[in-house]
């Protein structure tokens, strides 16, 4: 019956669907099991976009960057620029490359295998620059 169902197939499905798929009594027992537990994200990242914030600390005063949890579920690069768009105030379509930063300052282009290897918990400062002639951007995450 769910031979063709991924497992994050089935956690997107309603209530509904699970009922219809599977009867009333077995439906609902089937999405109240599926809905039960909190899946945990298949990566979790840190992105900061370098914003300094001033704390108060017991009479001293310090700056700090501040960072946003980002959970990844795919492990896409259009997922990471669909999170990301956001925090720049631009939609996924004006973000024409990602780019880690490198050994030496180089620019390597983020693709779905380096995403599938960023290591959980991850923390990266993002900055965009705006591609000349054109309504893009290009991320840059060190």
């Amino acid at each position: 019956m769910f031979s063709n169902f991924t497992a994050a197939d089935l956690l997107k499905l309603s209530r509904d669907d699970v009922i219809q798929i599977c009867g009333p009594a077995d439906g609902i027992r089937l999405f109240n099991a599926l809905k039960s537990r909190s899946v945990r994200p298949r990566l979790t990242v840190y992105i900061s976009t370098g914003t300094q914030h001033n704390k108060s600390e017991s009479s001293e005063e310090s700056d700090s960057v501040v960072y946003q949890e980002m959970h990844l579920e795919e492990l896409t690069t259009a997922e990471l620029n669909r999170k990301l768009a956001p925090l720049f105030s631009l939609s996924p379509n004006q973000i024409h490359h990602t780019y880690r930063q490198g050994p030496t300052g180089i620019h390597i282009i983020v693709n779905d295998l380096m995403i599938r290897n960023f290591l959980d918990e991850s923390c990266f400062i993002v900055t965009a620059k705006k591609v000349e002639h054109t309504e893009g951007y290009h991320l840059i995450l060190r």
